[in-house]
């Protein structure tokens, strides 16, 4: 068997021996067609094949021009498994009519696998359906930069602090505090493939109060330093679309 090899396609590989530590995203890798690259050893994964113009054509809805991928590693969401498990199961159940819902699904996980790339990472699951925990989040999302307390949130969920702290853990999992760093830690992700900012630049405009705090708060739940991660996820050259 060759150790190296090449599709005429897109291949995105999502390898669940990689997945992160707090379970909302996966180590993924994509390469583009025709370039030539090891042949990756993961026994639980997935290998993606997209159609080069299907791929590029939604691509160029994102962005002016197209990178050559090889083996760039980005995080997948966890929710778009859902999707590609959806259309394994229909492939395999042969139901009538699949022709139609496998080009919805197809088009679902090329979009978000886009948006993967290029940072987007949302977890569908950690939208609240309760009122009050959804205003917080959605606060939350628009002054992470900002001075945030617990009972800044409280009150914009219009509840008592103890009550609040318990009802948001119980429906997403974790408290607003952690919920709030996830959010500076997603937004430093994508300032950091911003080479001309400092790690400093990025900590402030994530809303972290210093360059150590977030370095020790990024390698903690990253897995990796703000240093190491920017050098990992380094953008490719790009070609004209």
């Amino acid at each position: 068997m060759s150790k190296e090899y090449s599709y005429p396609c897109y291949e995105v590989i999502i390898d669940f021996n990689d997945s992160q530590a707090n379970a909302h995203s996966y180590q993924a890798h994509i390469t583009s067609p025709n370039v030539v690259h090891p042949r990756r050893g993961c026994q639980h994964c997935y290998i993606v094949l997209i159609g080069r113009e299907f791929f590029e054509k939604r691509y160029l809805m994102y962005a002016p021009s197209i990178p050559v991928f090889k083996e760039q590693a980005f995080d997948f969401c966890s929710d778009i498994l859902k999707a590609l498990n959806t259309f394994v199961f229909e492939v395999s159940k042969h139901m009538m009519n699949s022709d139609i819902t496998l080009a919805a699904q197809a088009e679902i996980i090329t979009h978000w696998t886009i948006r993967s790339l290029m940072g987007e990472t949302l977890d569908m699951r950690a939208v609240s359906s309760n009122y009050s925990i959804a205003r917080a989040q959605h606060y939350i999302e628009q002054h992470y930069a900002e001075h945030i307390t617990l009972t800044t949130l409280a009150e914009v969920g219009h509840m008592s602090v103890t009550s609040f702290n318990r009802n948001f853990k119980k429906e997403l999992g974790i408290t607003p505090i952690d919920y709030l760093i996830e959010v500076r830690i997603k937004t430093a992700k994508l300032l950091l493939k911003r080479k001309e900012l400092s790690i400093t630049e990025v900590a402030m405009r994530s809303g972290f109060g210093s360059a150590s705090h977030f370095s020790s708060c990024f390698l903690t739940r990253v897995g990796t330093t703000p240093q190491e991660y920017r050098k990992r996820y380094t953008e490719p050259e790009a070609f004209p679309g």
